[in-house]
């Protein structure tokens, strides 16, 4: 590395030889020969006897398992030929989390990077790649979600794996994508090859995580629980001064969000978000304006999560402003079991929920007009559909209707769309115009709440909180 770096104790193994010299001697050919009979003939072969190290790297938020993973993998694009895969659930996360963070980290150890060949490192966006120019190691990134043959067909360019980083390893469906991956990877590995699993245990006691990373460490994999303690000394006094403040006011989800426990999390879903700090008042908004002429909504994103029978549809309209805030301005809310009530209806077509949408659409701008905000045109907005089938026929009914711009929310994972709203609540990137029309989402995010087991139990209204996730996804992953 160009840059001196300083370990925390408690990640030195992840920067180590899986072995010294004198024990990688018994690694001979005629060694790795007869594991091969082994594995034929059906016999069981641990990690120790392959001479592969895995790591489970677990803990909460701000707990130093990416960014001492990333440092450690430095180190393999140097010296003898072998790649890198680093891997996460789903595609369309992967520019915005893992490739931009490797980027930054090789940047923040001194080395350059491009898309040519003069500078240490070479970066493709199609494919994800990073390349040593020096060495012409790679570094591959792709997805291993829904699918278990799709890591089948990937191959390292030089034929050799040193190290495999699978980043929020709880987020795949289930545990067969992750063992897909590994078999797969394990065709190319060596005796000095690592694979390191990086997670924060999901809060549901019976998530498939909570139960397999932990069988790993039973079954020989190198076990490393960090929490923020660990990399204090990296952290700016304001990060410190959040964490210790959630500490004292609210300790059972700070053992959760930043101690990586498993806990009784009984309450609300939503629990970073206070209405005293995250409803703001249309005068405030207005006063900013007077202000500022120019702060008005760049982009606007509309949620929508439907019903046909009994659920709501409701449309969440977040605005997104020139300080990357983002503003939920309203919020259109048809409720379709009291309609059936007064009305005596089967249900409500959707025919007539895109002719109510548009209705509610206008209005909708009308209104914020009149208070001063400016709605982009509609070439600068997008309605981020659930991506159900149920809500794909509503979303077909609404393109031909209105030829707006609209997308298909498929990937959907309730703790980390949750986990998103909760954070971005916390981090003071979301806020909700105090009007009357968003009193409905702000009631049901008081009261969305999880049982004392950490599940979410059925029956409760959460139409607008899914509105918010698909709006939300769309900006954070596939806009920014």
């Amino acid at each position: 590395m160009k840059q001196r770096v300083d370990v925390p104790e408690k990640f030195k193994e992840l920067f180590l030889p899986n072995h010294s010299e004198e024990k990688r001697k018994r690694f001979t050919q005629i060694y790795k020969t007869e594991l091969k009979r082994k594995l034929m003939r059906g016999e069981s072969i641990t990690d120790d006897m392959l001479g592969v190290k895995s790591f489970v790297l677990k803990g909460g938020r701000i707990s130093g398992k990416t960014m001492n993973d990333e440092l450690a993998a430095i180190q393999d694009f140097f010296g003898d030929s072998g790649d890198i895969w680093y891997c996460r659930s789903e595609e369309n996360t992967i520019r915005r989390s893992i490739f931009q963070s490797m980027q930054s980290t090789l940047r923040r150890h001194g080395f350059t990077l491009s898309n040519r060949n003069d500078t240490d490192f070479k970066v493709s966006n199609s494919p994800f790649e990073i390349k040593c120019n020096r060495t012409g190691n790679v570094c591959q990134f792709f997805a291993i979600n829904k699918d278990i043959d799709r890591t089948k067909a990937m191959t390292p360019p030089s034929g050799r794996l040193k190290r495999v980083m699978l980043e929020e390893a709880n987020e795949p469906n289930d545990k067969i994508y992750v063992e897909a991956l590994r078999s797969t990877a394990l065709r190319y590995m060596d005796e000095m090859s690592k694979f390191t699993y990086r997670y924060n245990p999901p809060p549901t006691l019976n998530h498939w995580a909570n139960r397999f990373y932990p069988s790993l460490i039973k079954g020989g994999a190198i076990g490393i629980h960090s929490t923020w303690q660990d990399i204090a000394e990296c952290l700016d006094p304001v990060v410190i001064a959040d964490i210790l403040k959630l500490k004292t006011e609210d300790p059972l989800h700070y053992e959760y969000w930043y101690g990586g426990e498993i806990v009784s999390l009984a309450g609300r879903v939503i629990w970073s978000f206070d209405r005293n700090k995250h409803v703001l008042p249309l005068y405030e908004l207005q006063r900013k304006i007077r202000q500022n002429l120019y702060y008005q909504p760049h982009f606007m994103f509309y949620g929508v999560d439907s019903g046909i029978n009994t659920d709501a549809t409701a449309v969440s309209a977040w605005a997104l402003y020139p300080d990357g805030k983002l503003i939920k301005l309203s919020t259109f809310h048809l409720d379709i079991a009291e309609q059936r009530k007064l009305y005596g209806l089967k249900g409500i077509s959707h025919t007539d929920q895109v002719e109510w949408m548009m209705e509610e659409y206008k209005k909708f701008r009308k209104q914020m007009a009149e208070y001063g905000i400016t709605i982009p045109d509609t070439s600068h907005e997008r309605w981020c559909f659930d991506g159900a089938a149920l809500t794909q026929d509503l979303m077909l009914e609404f393109e031909k209707a209105t030829y707006f711009s609209t997308v298909a929310v498929t990937d959907k994972d309730i703790e980390r769309d949750v986990a998103r709203l909760v954070n971005s609540y916390r981090s003071g990137f979301l806020y909700i115009l105090g009007v009357e029309e968003n009193d409905v989402s702000i009631e049901e995010m008081e009261n969305f709440v999880r049982d004392e087991n950490n599940e979410i139990p059925e029956g409760q209204s959460d139409h607008t909180i899914d509105a918010d996730k698909y709006a939300t996804y769309e900006y954070y992953y596939n806009f920014m």
